[in-house]
């Protein structure tokens, strides 16, 4: 329990919020300067982000330390109901007043007031008009506040520590920068459902978390290391099985085939035929007849070719297994692939991407002797 003394109470809301303007000045003084290095060196791109930066950092001191301000100036008044009833305990119990604490700044039912050496409670009526007084005894030594605090983070008063908000607010990007590089992908851009299932609950985890004062920062890890550790077996159970993988992250569809539509693919898939022809003119496609193929990729992009192209390509072997959904297209089968791969004296669980093109089998292999071997024959 902290317990104020008369001293602080009357002399807080001064020196502490000259500090606190102090710091708003110096730190507009700050930008200013900033801004005037930037004027004069406009072509230096450095200077531009080094000037937004300082702006921000400087906009979101400014904001904090004004804040402050506000809450101590808008406690005045309650605060001199406070100082009036101690000055009044301190004659009734015939103590000097400056051995007359506090619990709180604002008069409060149950408040805990420090007489020499008693403590007392304080009971108020609805209106707070008058009080009883009733003594009591501390459960543990509360720490006695005589002068003021200069805070920096500041909005102690609304219970937001924003300090620990900052600290989450840096795990969490780790930890998205960290499942960006880990995943092999430059950014959160989804390939297929797995990574826009990923981003949706990521997103959902720190921007739940963040403001949840109940959390710790190391309970906030642990949460997304489990989140993290779930992603991470799902992807590697989804390349160690292609029927999986079709399962979680779906596979390609094949919407229009020599200028004829599948409608009831297209419709299986969600894609009506207003969003279909929307698709194939952000292509530049505004002919269906001219389309060769138009496949819905997992990510639910279109990826279009028109007589005039050459096809899309897709492997039949990635990582040690066989698409079968390629492979019909292809009007191939398992034996056939085989047998190519016999040929080349190569097993199926050595491929890291196969391709036909043709009638060849286009191979690279997995590393071999500490360093990764390419085996592309034309």
């Amino acid at each position: 329990m902290n317990l104020y003394s008369y001293q602080y109470l009357i002399h807080n809301f001064s020196i502490v919020n000259y500090l606190y303007l102090g710091l708003i000045i110096f730190v507009a003084a700050f930008i200013l300067i900033t801004g005037y290095i930037y004027y004069r060196n406009q072509n230096d791109f450095r200077f531009r982000n080094l000037f937004i930066l300082v702006s921000l950092v400087g906009a979101l001191v400014i904001a904090l330390q004004a804040g402050r301000i506000n809450e101590q100036r808008s406690s005045d008044s309650q605060t001199g109901q406070t100082v009036q009833i101690l000055k009044s305990i301190a004659k009734q119990k015939h103590v000097p007043i400056n051995q007359v604490y506090s619990s709180s700044n604002a008069l409060s039912d149950g408040m805990t007031i420090k007489v020499g050496k008693h403590f007392y409670v304080l009971n108020f009526n609805n209106d707070k008009t008058n009080y009883s007084m009733k003594e009591t005894r501390l459960v543990s030594h509360p720490k006695y506040i005589t002068k003021g605090q200069f805070k920096f983070g500041g909005g102690d008063n609304n219970g937001v520590d924003y300090g620990t908000i900052a600290l989450k607010f840096i795990v969490g990007f780790i930890m998205i920068v960290l499942q960006i590089n880990l995943s092999g992908k430059g950014n959160l851009a989804p390939s297929n459902a797995l990574d826009q299932l990923q981003n949706y609950i990521l997103g959902g985890i720190i921007g739940g978390v963040i403001y949840n004062s109940q959390i710790t920062v190391l309970q906030f890890v642990a949460i997304l290391l489990i989140w993290s550790v779930i992603v991470f077996a799902i992807k590697f159970f989804t390349s160690q099985s292609n029927i999986l993988d079709s399962i979680v992250n779906g596979t390609p569809q094949v919407l229009i085939q020599d200028g004829k539509v599948n409608v009831r693919r297209a419709l299986k898939n969600g894609i009506n035929a207003n969003e279909l022809s929307f698709k194939l003119r952000t292509d530049g496609i505004n002919d269906i007849s001219n389309v060769k193929t138009a496949t819905l990729e997992q990510n639910g992009q279109l990826t279009a070719t028109t007589y005039n192209d050459d096809s899309v390509n897709y492997p039949i072997i990635t990582d040690g297994q066989i698409d079968l959904t390629t492979l019909k297209h292809l009007k191939l089968t398992t034996d056939d692939v085989n047998k190519l791969l016999k040929d080349q004296h190569v097993t199926l669980k050595n491929v890291y991407l196969g391709q036909f093109e043709n009638g060849k089998l286009n191979l690279v292999l997995y590393p071999q002797n500490e360093r990764i071997t390419s085996k592309f024959k034309p």
